[in-house]
């Protein structure tokens, strides 16, 4: 009876390990709970499936975007973007948030922050998509930090990456 049982033994520890995904390298990058962009209306980063793994990192990823490379420093988010006002989810994607998002401030430009002068603070984001499946822009929008800068909720703390693209260096963290 006994030889039986450790067969049976061995066949589950067997069935469990062949049976299990295979670890995710983007691990750290996954949002752990939905939260609000700051400074957005309507705008939350949410996470994914948890079985579900990207097919391109995010360096790669990042070489799609609009300004690639402008920024030196920007947080790559693994999640779901969803807006509450259209109850709209959109596919698993890597989320960028860059700060420092520069907007008219001359007279007579259509979009100006009070016309101050400076159009370019940290607390200007921006916040782009790129399917993490297909590799396929999403778009963007923007967003205002707050006070005590925003961090999303993330798995962990990622190594930080560089994404050099054609206009620079950017570091992916």
């Amino acid at each position: 009876m006994r030889p039986r049982v450790l067969l049976v033994l061995a066949l589950v520890v067997v069935a469990v390990g062949c049976s299990s995904s295979p670890p995710d390298p983007y691990a750290a990058y996954r949002q752990t709970s939905t939260e609000d962009v700051p400074g957005t209306l309507d705008w939350q980063i949410g996470p994914v499936p948890t079985d579900y793994r990207a097919s391109i990192g995010p360096a790669d990823a990042y070489d799609e975007l609009f300004d690639a490379g402008d920024r030196k420093q920007a947080y790559a988010i693994l999640g779901q973007v969803s807006n509450t006002s259209d109850h709209s989810v959109g596919p698993p994607a890597w989320v960028f948030v860059t700060p420092k998002t520069c907007y008219a401030t001359a007279k007579g430009d259509l979009v100006s922050p009070g016309r101050t002068g400076n159009g370019c603070t940290k607390q200007n984001l921006y916040v782009q998509g790129v399917n993490a499946t297909t590799g396929e822009r999403l778009g963007g929008f923007t967003a205002f930090d707050t006070p005590t800068p925003w961090v999303p909720a993330r798995a962990g703390t990622p190594d930080v990456v560089e994404a050099e693209v054609q206009a620079g260096t950017t570091l992916l963290h």
